[in-house]
């Protein structure tokens, strides 16, 4: 791998009303350049992709992987795709079936979650990740993600799609525990935590048999109950908030171990961006602007070449929900601003770069880029009075 990663960026925007500068001929072209076809001959291929749950819609669409699907196919190589066992019982609602893309489904661990290869990390009360066979038994691994936002780790993409959906179901519930492994409460000295409770207008803390817990998940760091705690009994820290981050490297990591890195591909699809993780099963309002499609063969340089493209985007507030809360700070990129400033998406990218995952350096080549015609002055006509 060269010292700078190359991403392949295609923008939703074209310079033509034709299918070669269409969003999927340029979702095409980016798999013509990753070489995908000319490294899968006589392989199996492991897609990994995100299936959706309940009434979400927003996941990548069943007419791309197909595509990705055929060119592999093409190339000699044998896909099959895979995802956790949760998102198969209603996958066949969105156009996820073999006739559809093309190829086998197969959950990640296999159909009862048992099939799996273990590690121990002992991190933070995780003893040990198990990582499903189904991933283990592939040559090459291509890492298909629908970019939206994550109410965790600030956005969901590439690592995110390996780090929780290559698990099986007591892991990626364990990775999440990690969240409350740092002490934060001070129960000895807090006289009134009922009243934390009740500042909090998102219902992140949660009092029950004389115990709080501040659920990191869905905290946006307001700190109106620290401002509240008159106890001083309370931390709302980054400590917490990164122990996740930090375990979706380790199990990224994991993952990327059992594939050489000529054998690694990665696609991330950026529309119909979204505020929320696939995972919580429904489909709310874009929340920023349609952005394209990125390729790359560095898991790493994708991820930020998506993060910095969407940093300028204009944050779209009106289809914010409710239950959150826009924080206007202009230094924040638009995914913190609606899930915290200690949700910095940037901070997946500085762990991955401490485990080895790949690399923040990048070069960004644009294919088939929308170039503005030069025309001479317009004389439409006046728009009929009503």
């Amino acid at each position: 791998m060269s010292a700078r990663a190359v991403v392949y960026f295609g923008s939703v925007r074209s310079s033509t009303a034709s299918p070669e500068h269409s969003f999927v001929g340029k979702f095409d072209k980016i798999i013509e350049l990753l070489d995908i076809s000319q490294s899968v001959k006589g392989k199996n291929v492991i897609i990994k992709a995100h299936l959706g749950f309940n009434v979400g819609f927003s996941t990548v669409h069943p007419f791309l992987i197909g595509r990705l699907v055929t060119a592999v196919k093409n190339g000699g190589g044998k896909p099959y795709l895979v995802d956790v066992i949760d998102q198969f019982p209603e996958a066949v609602r969105r156009g996820y079936t073999s006739e559809v893309l093309g190829c086998p489904l197969s959950p990640t661990a296999g159909p009862a979650d048992r099939y799996y290869v273990e590690k121990e990390v002992n991190y933070k009360g995780l003893k040990t990740l198990k990582m499903g066979g189904n991933v283990r038994d592939a040559d090459v691994l291509i890492d298909i993600s629908h970019v939206k936002g994550h109410n965790s780790i600030g956005y969901g993409a590439a690592i995110k799609n390996l780090a929780l959906g290559c698990f099986t179901l007591e892991t990626r519930l364990a990775m999440h525990r990690t969240m409350q492994f740092d002490k934060y409460w001070n129960k000895e000295r807090s006289r009134d935590f009922q009243k934390l409770a009740e500042t909090c207008p998102f219902g992140c803390i949660k009092v029950k048999e004389g115990d709080l817990r501040v659920e990191f998940n869905t905290c946006n760091q307001c700190m109106r109950c620290i401002a509240a705690d008159t106890d001083g009994c309370l931390e709302i820290k980054p400590d917490n908030f990164l122990s996740f981050v930090e375990v979706n490297a380790l199990s990224t990591q994991f993952v990327l171990s059992h594939f050489d890195e000529e054998s690694r591909f990665f696609i991330n699809v950026a529309t119909d961006i979204t505020q929320n993780c696939d995972c919580w099963g429904f489909t709310t309002g874009e929340v920023l602007p349609d952005l394209g499609v990125l390729g790359s063969r560095d898991i790493v340089a994708v991820d930020k070449a998506t993060l910095d493209l969407l940093r300028d985007k204009p944050l779209i507030t009106e289809n914010v929900s409710q239950s959150l809360e826009v924080n206007n700070d202009p230094e924040l990129h638009p995914f913190a601003r609606i899930h915290g400033p200690y949700k910095d998406p940037y901070n997946m990218i500085r762990f991955a770069e401490k485990y080895g995952l790949g690399s923040s350096d990048y070069e960004l080549r644009e294919i088939l880029p929308a170039i503005a015609t030069h025309r001479t002055a317009a004389h439409y006509p006046r728009a009929a009075q009503t």
